[in-house]
């Protein structure tokens, strides 16, 4: 059995059929978001809502491969968040996400380097799943980068 091998336009349909799927699941997030706690590297209490995974998915990649994948993996946020490997921290950039403290980023390995980062928000609340990001796009912020524990 020879295997077709898969297009641009295949990952597009696949990644916008998983869009679909992330968005009907996070409805029921509406009135209930999840909440757990996990050390993995650093403590975190997590909030997962509706919005967050709107965000998640709709920062759409030109790579659409890419795209597919990072829908997959926002359908299990919570496995990627419990699997991935605590990489470092970061401060919010001077002007943007002011309900922020700073962003904690994850990486998992999955045949290809995947980074998740996370919203620490400001006043002691939770952290948030922000944007599962590429290898190259985390590479131009990563000497921003710092290891350990955050604030």
């Amino acid at each position: 059995m020879i295997k077709k091998q898969r297009t641009e336009d295949d990952f597009y349909k696949e990644s916008k059929r998983l869009r679909a799927e992330v968005l009907a699941q996070a409805d029921a997030l509406k009135e209930h978001p999840m909440h757990f706690t996990i050390t993995n590297g650093i403590t975190m209490n997590v909030e997962i809502t509706k919005s967050d995974l709107k965000t998640i998915v709709c920062k759409a990649s030109r790579d659409n491969k890419f795209n597919a994948i990072k829908n997959a993996l926002a359908k299990d946020i919570r496995s990627f968040i419990e699997k991935g490997e605590y990489i470092g921290w970061r401060t919010v950039a001077e002007g943007k996400h002011g309900e922020s403290a700073y962003f904690a980023y994850f990486d998992r390995e999955i045949g290809v380097k995947i980074v998740l980062a996370m919203r620490k928000m400001k006043n002691g609340g939770p952290y948030k799943p922000y944007a599962i990001i590429d290898e190259y796009t985390f590479a131009a912020t990563e000497e921003l980068l710092q290891k350990g524990t955050p604030l």
